[in-house]
């Protein structure tokens, strides 16, 4: 799809991330998980040295996050009309019912309203970025925050196929102002159904990020050699980069190895982790095109980007 308001600038990207910083090989039985969800890969050769675990409710890591993105933008709370949470299945089975509510009053939001995307896995959040952009079809709508968010309480459920998760929340400002680091210009989201029942392989894994990846620079009139970077998801480093150059990605634009090492895989957060980060360090460019890119078993989502004048 193409953004039908040209004039939406993205920007103001922060994260908070669990305060208790923990390494792999601690969680109990840890070789034992990783060998039966990773098979015969080497641990050593993924990446992750530490990840963080949020010692509160994971509210309070969304309040910070959002509250430092409207900070940056100079943006009160009450100058924000919707707020998009996006988080994986399980960490939404594990929210109270009041969750959106204690978040909004936390913020001081009250004329705020909230939106949740979900089942999605850890490509919700991309799918959350599109909503909210859609959200400005609403003349009167002027700010829309996204903030997404992962966490696992129990240490062992962290250790996943390829993946060690941590904790984090990662949010955004979307503008009608125009003003921020980037602009959507395309967004798709396509499902892989043998991922969906269990039995993904490279086969399929490849031919959906091929069909999403397409009709993303196809809807964003870009080709592959055009994308700056790729704001990858933080897996498997060897993984991440086979994936990348097999669908025509070039491996020195994936960006994701250092906050991998830090902070592992943090489901949703991932790509505004990886884009604050290279932001941080490199700078967004003005006109320069960037790839924010998710995938989970059964899904594959991606978000073509357009750097903004600062």
């Amino acid at each position: 799809m193409i953004p039908d308001h040209e004039d939406i600038g993205i920007g103001s990207f922060a994260c908070a991330f669990g305060d208790v910083e923990c390494k792999p090989e601690n969680i109990p039985d840890f070789e034992a998980l990783w060998e039966t969800v990773s098979f015969g890969t080497d641990f050593a050769e993924m990446g992750c040295t530490t990840y963080r675990k949020m010692s509160g409710p994971a509210e309070d890591y969304v309040v910070d996050s959002v509250r430092r993105t409207l900070r940056l933008a100079g943006v009160s709370a009450g100058e924000v009309d919707h707020l998009v949470f996006a988080t994986s299945d399980p960490a939404l089975a594990l929210v109270p019912p009041d969750f959106a509510s204690r978040v909004l009053l936390a913020l001081g939001m009250e004329g705020c309203v909230p939106h949740v995307v979900s089942f999605q896995r850890c490509c919700s959040s991309l799918t959350a970025l599109q909503h909210g952009e859609r959200l400005f079809a609403d003349p009167d709508v002027t700010n829309v925050a996204v903030v997404a968010f992962d966490f696992m309480p129990e240490d062992r459920d962290r250790v996943r196929s390829y993946a060690v998760f941590g904790d984090a929340a990662a949010s955004c400002l979307l503008s009608r102002t125009g003003s921020g680091l980037v602009r959507l210009l395309s967004s798709a989201i396509k499902t892989d159904p043998e991922g969906l029942r269990g039995r993904d392989t490279f086969v399929s894994r490849k031919d959906v990020a091929e069909r999403t990846l397409s009709a993303v620079l196809r809807a964003g009139g870009r080709r592959p050699e055009q994308l700056a970077k790729v704001f990858a998801a933080n897996l498997h480093k060897p993984l991440t980069l086979f994936n990348a150059t097999s669908v025509g990605l070039q491996p020195d634009t994936v960006h994701f190895a250092d906050t991998l090492a830090l902070y592992g895989h943090c489901g949703n957060a991932d790509w505004m982790i990886n884009l604050l980060d290279y932001h941080e360090r490199f700078g967004i460019q003005s006109g320069e095109t960037y790839l924010a890119q998710s995938l989970a078993p059964g899904f594959y989502a991606c978000g073509l980007l357009e750097g903004l004048a600062q």
